[in-house]
């Protein structure tokens, strides 16, 4: 029998009709069942501030095989600012991040028509609300990193958000300019990159029902950026260090326990998952050669993967409902045979066995962050 969608408004008026009815009516009642949805990919660039390219959002739209750039522009007729750095989904609206600009972009996720602008400075103060850097939603609340008092010698601040109201509903002081965040059995992991200095890198543990922030610190820990839940265990990107000519070393996954135990896991200088497996880049500053590699949460196995066509990674995606892996691009500079910031990017799309399926050009100038056009839809069986 063909599969007939539902809107979830129209799936709640049928079964209150149900209830309505005989039994024998229940007895021949559709069986529904929720399936999860991958329209696309937003993507944001941080544009680049030395050619005067400002901040800027993709969309691929798998259903039509297309890429759309500048499509916040084109919805809002302005730009999304300077320095744009992050991007999530939360509820029905998208929410993009902007450091330069210490602004919050409350968007509707369909239409990208803006629904509010936060200014963070406004709502955590001058001091607290410099340089805000991620978020994640939960429970009704957003969830947000700022450099705050960082950039004086102080702590930093996350701050939450009431999704409704977008009011401030509570503040915690963290670590040395925190960056990324995520949520594991209702506790905010925070992490700490104390601006690559070195001096005091660590990770905050914010148990969101009482409030109470701890620290973890560990000899492994030193710059710690980007942070994912994966399974039961959180694991983060950590940048490790750079020498006075700026060659990279040390970068990588870590694994960290509830209980703060920190592991190394596989060296890489990207990162993502689709809730199972972890997919990583590694492309050292000033090293020679890139490598691929997945990571299996479950088995704690790890295999290398050779993606076609890829000049200079950006960023890696994994789409959490379909296992499809995107990865960004710089394209090559015509004038200098090296990878040309200032020019829109290209993305690949491969399966999940890491088959080559499409590539979209004219994606994000700066690409720096992506989230899913995910929802759920529900099938009668």
């Amino acid at each position: 029998m063909k599969k007939v969608l539902l809107s979830f408004a129209v799936l709640t008026m049928a079964m209150s009709l149900m209830t309505a009815c005989s039994s024998d009516d229940d007895d021949d009642a559709p069986v529904m069942k929720p399936v999860d949805v991958s329209n696309g990919m937003f993507l944001v660039g941080s544009g680049n501030k030395k050619a005067g390219i400002d901040g800027n959002v993709s969309y691929i739209d798998y259903t039509k095989g297309t890429s759309i750039a500048n499509v916040f522009q084109a919805a809002n007729g302005k730009s999304v600012g300077k320095t744009a750095n992050y991007i999530t989904a939360y509820g029905s609206k998208l929410y993009i991040v902007v450091d330069g600009e210490a602004t919050i972009w409350v968007c509707d996720k369909q239409t990208l028509k803006i629904v509010k602008q936060i200014s963070t400075t406004q709502l955590l103060g001058e001091a607290d609300g410099v340089s805000p850097r991620a978020a994640i939603g939960y429970e009704g609340k957003l969830y947000l990193t700022c450099y705050g008092a960082s950039t004086t010698g102080g702590a930093g601040i996350v701050a939450a958000i009431d999704t409704i109201s977008f009011a401030k509903q509570q503040t915690f002081a963290v670590g040395s300019y925190p960056n990324g965040l995520t949520i594991c059995n209702g506790y905010l992991f925070v992490t700490n990159s104390d601006y690559g200095n070195g001096v005091k890198p660590s990770l905050s543990k914010i148990d969101l029902k009482s409030g109470a922030v701890s620290e973890i610190k560990d000899a492994v820990i030193t710059n710690p950026m980007e942070i994912l839940t994966a399974g039961d265990a959180v694991y983060y990107l950590d940048y490790g260090t750079y020498d006075e000519n700026w060659n990279q070393t040390g970068a990588g996954v870590r694994k960290v326990t509830l209980d703060g135990k920190v592991s190394k896991v596989v060296d890489g200088t990207s990162m993502c998952s689709d809730g199972k497996k972890i997919y990583t880049v590694n492309a050292p500053y000033g090293g020679s050669g890139i490598n691929y590699n997945i990571y299996d949460t479950t088995t704690g196995a790890t295999t290398s993967w050779e993606p076609s066509d890829i000049f200079s990674p950006a960023v890696i995606a994994a789409d959490p409902v379909t296992g499809n892996v995107f990865i960004v691009s710089y394209q090559k500079n015509p004038d200098t045979g090296y990878a040309g910031y200032a020019l829109p990017s290209y993305t690949n799309q491969y399966d999940a066995s890491g088959k080559f399926v499409k590539r979209y050009d004219n994606t994000a100038t700066g690409p720096i962050s992506v989230v899913f056009n995910t929802h759920t839809e529900y099938v009668k069986q």
